[in-house]
């Protein structure tokens, strides 16, 4: 159970007390004035409680296969699993209905007793005496806003790439001629080369060796000076003609690669086509083979667990022979265990289960 909670930590948000108190207020008043309706319209009080118990049965029935009820959808929350993001089905709905509606009958607030109960969950999950029974939680459901806000920062934390520095331009007064040398400097060299050669003058035919004058670095003109001084600052936005221009960053490679996100947050990406390894200190079989090291707190992934391929569109999963098995869990929720050595084609939507690691696979287009 504490292991179940800890993989619904990492896509849960549990909806808070004050919103499902109104839910269930919502999802009561709906009942209690279809009941009153048909009494009303009867004139018999018993047709009345039948209407009340039928539209307490769809109710819960409608919660167990979608998760939603009246007051969920008017506060945009839902009832799921508590191991995973799906509706609860009918097996743990018809538990969490009965414990809800014993509470209900035992006094006229008691629904509101046991919805409240919430407040007091040990693992801090917001579930109800109701919900720890039926093994569901209650969610909130993210606005289009804020699922816009996370798409975004999927797709820049799978674009972002480390960017290089650009080359520092020439230090200001010097112009980089060709090869990166200024003019100044290859003065300096020209001269350093000369001057080992001493020139040859005669006197009375005598060839007498001149000694080698001292090099200097030459000076800018000292009109070119003022006038530098003197010129009054660009506008922002404009440069010097002279100024030097910087290199153009290098193209970057764009193409699809394969995401993995693992219940503990961690992230991998791989370009595809590819073959990887998956374990707790993951072996290549061939070089071919990329490995993807599994973060596992609680010990129970393998060394070398599990092997994912994608080839001609298709994700394949296998089981390289663990300890504590693999399994695909698919949308609805059921499980099916993965036979070592067997590959198995990963249906679109569902997820694959390692040990008490999970992780689900999608492609991007990103960087490569």
């Amino acid at each position: 159970m504490s292991a179940a909670l800890a993989r619904s930590r990492a896509w849960a948000r549990p909806a808070g007390l004050g919103a499902r108190l109104a839910a269930y207020s919502i999802d009561a008043a709906v009942c209690f004035i279809l009941a009153v309706a048909a009494w009303l319209l009867t004139g018999s009080l018993l047709v009345g409680g039948l209407v009340l118990a039928e539209a307490a049965i769809i109710l819960l029935v409608v919660e167990a296969r979608t998760g939603a009820t009246v007051g969920n959808l008017a506060l945009r929350q839902r009832t799921a699993r508590d191991d995973a993001p799906y509706s609860p089905g009918m097996a743990r709905g018809l538990v969490r209905g009965l414990v809800q509606g014993a509470g209900s009958f035992a006094a006229f607030i008691g629904g509101w007793v046991m919805v409240a109960t919430s407040a007091a969950d040990p693992e801090h999950m917001g579930r109800s005496l109701a919900d720890r029974a039926g093994r569901t939680l209650v969610v909130k459901v993210p606005s289009a806003a804020e699922r816009e806000l996370w798409s975004r920062n999927a797709e820049a934390w799978a674009l972002q790439a480390p960017v290089r520095p650009a080359d520092a331009p020439p230090a200001p007064g010097t112009m980089a001629g060709a090869g990166g040398h200024t003019p100044e400097a290859s003065m300096l060299a020209h001269q350093q080369a000369v001057a080992p050669q001493a020139q040859l003058a005669h006197a009375g035919g005598v060839p007498i060796a001149q000694p080698t004058p001292p090099v200097t670095a030459p000076r800018a003109p000292a009109a070119a000076t003022v006038a530098s001084a003197a010129a009054p600052p660009l506008p922002p936005g404009v440069v010097a003609v002279d100024a030097p221009v910087a290199a153009a960053p290098a193209p970057r490679e764009v193409g699809t690669l394969l995401l993995l996100n693992f219940d503990t947050g961690q992230r991998a990406q791989l370009r595809i086509p590819t073959v990887v390894n998956l374990g707790r200190r993951p072996e290549a079989s061939d070089p071919e083979v990329q490995l993807v090291v599994v973060e596992d707190p609680d010990g129970s992934v393998s060394k070398t667990h599990l092997r994912l391929e994608y080839r001609g569109d298709s994700v394949w999963v296998s089981d390289l022979g663990s300890t504590n098995g693999s399994e695909m869990v698919d949308d609805t929720g059921a499980t099916s265990a993965l036979v070592r050595g067997a590959r198995v084609r990963l249906e679109d939507g569902a997820s694959v289960r390692m040990g008490q690691r999970s992780f689900t696979v999608a492609t991007i287009t990103g960087e490569l």
